[in-house]
């Protein structure tokens, strides 16, 4: 999230004008004025991992509300002192493409046919009270051709209106397509760009899918719309490697190329199951503090979950992700120092697995103890349902990590198992965590491998069909082995 100030007063409104002055290099000038004087003028510097954002920042010219010029000074990257109280203000930023592609959904950048305009990282930081969020009224000066999709309303004059300037993500480029279709209360539009293997109503149906399996799952929409922006890297990438952030109501989403329609969706349909859900979680819940362990590592499991559901996976495909996350989580030397809450509040310095995949492997171990002592009458759906329920429209914000926590036990005996895995920095042994319900890890191999048990009960058998078992499609091959005909 953006920097703040605590305000007594009013929110902050800016209002800027934003064009493209050069493709290559990139570059853009903004030109404004913020409903404030201030001497303190700050720029976004580091943000999910990407660092010194400021430093695009050039050229800053300030001038007072008579129009007379202001001198500026430079403290720091991002971080500026006025010599008097300025309001109106011009800068350039250059908006190369990120070296590293997994930057590309976290910051501003332009290429020579596209790119995103994220006004987190591109105006200057207002101050607003607490629980309020910076507007800002926004035009833009696109190249010849270009055209623009964003959630903000936009006025006749081509203005738009922004309530949430930290969230706002703006696609601009050649080319831009859109589709539109109502899941439910919520309007969804796809925006995508360039040629991919399948067609844009096919990844528009596997999204609106997607949607209508999360809505079934919290029982209801968390706002009245909603966009996905698809593109491509801006430089060329593996196809099966993606990036991912959403803002808002707005989920970017960029991916390499693949030939094959097949493996391109099938690529696709786990990160957006993932991103989908941070529509409600934790975007539309009104849930405080750093519970990243939950809304990334439990929603990572939860997108398996979907995916099992529209059958885009199937329960081998269950198990092999699980045995994949343990792996990452084994490698970690930081698995058995600190908390799950403790690695979020540093998630951004830690080696993401800890967070993401202890989580999921916690999701994993949560949701089979709850059905199992509930026979199957609840599960970690309930959860989610539970928090939207409590935390969509509360009349203040709570602390996440507590909200959670006391959700989580409230739905069977899952004190000690949120204790030991979530509360405390102790290490899941992953073959003793999932014996009681008939699953194990083979012995040997360099990658684990979760299978169901030689030998399950009753009990345990009617536990795995919940998750897809069928036993008649699970047949063993030597040694005990259980593999898929």
């Amino acid at each position: 999230m953006i920097a703040t100030s605590v305000c007594a007063a009013r929110a902050e409104t800016l209002s800027a004008s934003i064009s493209v002055v050069s493709l290559a290099p990139a570059r853009l000038k903004v030109e404004g004025e913020r409903s404030d004087n201030s001497r303190a003028w700050s720029f976004r510097n580091n943000y999910a991992g990407v660092i010194n954002l400021g430093e695009r920042i050039e050229n800053l010219v300030l001038k007072d509300a008579s129009g007379a010029n202001v001198s500026v000074r430079k403290l720091a990257s991002g971080e500026y002192e006025a010599a008097s109280a300025a309001t109106r203000f011009s800068y350039e930023v250059r908006l190369d493409t990120p070296a590293w592609e997994g930057d590309a959904a976290h910051a501003s950048w332009l290429s020579g046919d596209r790119g995103f305009l994220m006004l987190g990282d591109l105006l200057p930081l207002a101050t607003v009270p607490e629980g309020e969020k910076p507007s800002a009224v926004v035009s833009f000066n696109l190249p010849e051709g270009w055209t623009i999709s964003s959630t903000a309303g936009v006025g006749a004059e081509g203005r738009y209106q922004v309530r949430d300037a930290v969230s706002a993500v703006f696609f601009v480029g050649q080319n831009l397509r859109q589709k539109r279709e109502r899941v439910g209360l919520m309007e969804f539009t796809l925006v995508t760009t360039g040629e991919w293997a399948f067609s844009d109503e096919e990844i528009m149906t596997t999204a609106s899918n997607l949607l209508k399996e999360h809505s079934q799952t919290f029982g209801g929409v968390p706002q009245d719309r909603a966009m996905l922006m698809l593109s491509a890297f801006p430089r060329p990438a593996a196809s099966d490697h993606w990036s991912a952030e959403t803002r808002g109501d707005t989920v970017l989403l960029l991916s390499g190329r693949s030939p094959s329609k097949t493996a391109a969706l099938a690529q696709l349909s786990f990160p957006l199951a993932h991103e989908l859900f941070h529509l409600w979680i934790p975007n539309g819940i009104k849930l405080d503090g750093d519970y990243d362990w939950f809304y990334e590592g439990f929603t990572l499991y939860q997108a398996l979950r979907a995916g099992m559901s529209l059958n885009l996976l199937t329960f081998q495909d269950y198990l092999t992700a699980m045995g994949r996350a343990f792996d990452a989580y084994k490698a970690l030397r930081e698995r058995d120092k600190l908390s799950l809450i403790e690695a979020s509040s540093r998630r951004w310095t830690l080696p993401p697995a800890l967070v993401y995949n202890k989580g999921m492997l916690v999701a994993f171990i949560y949701d089979l103890a709850l059905r199992q002592q509930t026979k199957g009458k609840r599960s970690l759906n309930d959860v989610y349902r539970e928090l939207f329920r409590l935390y969509q429209s509360p009349a203040s914000r709570k602390d996440g990590n507590s909200a959670i926590l006391a959700v989580l036990n409230s739905m069977g005996e899952s004190q000690e198992l949120t204790r030991r895995y979530v509360e405390t920095a102790n290490v899941i042994e992953l073959p003793a965590a999932i014996a009681p319900f008939g699953l194990q890890v083979d012995p040997g191999g360099v990658r684990t491998r979760v299978v169901v048990a030689s030998s399950v009960s009753g009990a345990q058998r009617d536990l795995l069909k919940k998750f897809g078992y069928n036993e008649k499609t699970y047949g063993v091959v030597g040694h005990g082995r259980r593999e898929r005909k």
